[in-house]
């Protein structure tokens, strides 16, 4: 029995260790410009079109590969997903960088956790046109902040979003920055990621990273 015992306590700190290591980098270099990426799934929350997530080459570079929203759709209660097929996570690290190219109605980009469908789960976002970042759940299509903080936001810029996600503490960093510090126990299941945009947003992604724990 105590070897038995032994052996399942080295099991659980094997699996333990495992999960500490469940990470996924995507920088997009292996997908087809001009295609869809593969491993995501679409959708969209609102209003108005599908989004329109494409490989391009990085607007201004020679070869790099980024993911593009470019659907200037510009209807106000829209906002397109892409989303990571495989893997759920309850506590996890997401990082992404992230550059607004144009749009009228809003440009913004964001990070998205805990998600169960198009209607329900976790978003942080920056916004180019309001210089702020931002927390929200998503409920049965209904967006609602629990955090806000005004940042600069350069349009046409590269900038870098962070979050940490354990239980119901959230913790946002923007370029290296620590900018919000928030609880709230809307979703306590384990759910996939991805990223967001909203509106009219034209937005490059390049280098997802998930740390799941």
């Amino acid at each position: 029995m105590k070897q038995a015992t032994v052996f399942l306590a080295a099991v659980v700190s094997m699996s333990g260790l495992v999960m500490a290591a469940d990470t996924v980098k995507r920088d997009f270099q292996s997908d087809t410009a001009g295609a869809p990426p593969a491993g995501f799934e679409f959708a969209r929350t609102g209003n108005g079109s599908e989004g329109k997530w494409v490989v391009r080459v990085e607007k201004g570079a020679d070869k790099n590969l980024v993911l593009v929203q470019e659907s200037p759709d510009p209807t106000d209660s829209r906002f397109p997903l892409a989303v990571l097929k495989d893997g759920a996570y309850k506590d996890v690290t997401l990082s992404v960088r992230a550059r607004s190219l144009s749009g009228e109605v809003d440009q913004a980009f964001g990070l998205v956790w805990r998600y169960q469908d198009a209607d329900n789960y976790y978003i942080t976002r920056c916004n180019a046109n309001e210089d702020n970042c931002t927390i929200y759940h998503t409920v049965k299509g209904n967006r609602r902040s629990f955090l806000n903080q005004g940042v600069k936001v350069a349009k046409n810029t590269w900038h870098t979003m962070k979050l940490e996600a354990t239980g119901d503490h959230f913790v946002v960093w923007y370029d290296g920055n620590k900018v919000l510090d928030a609880k709230d126990e809307t979703f306590k299941d384990a759910g996939k990621v991805g990223l967001w945009t909203k509106a009219d947003s034209v937005i490059e992604f390049d280098d997802l990273t998930v740390e799941g724990r």
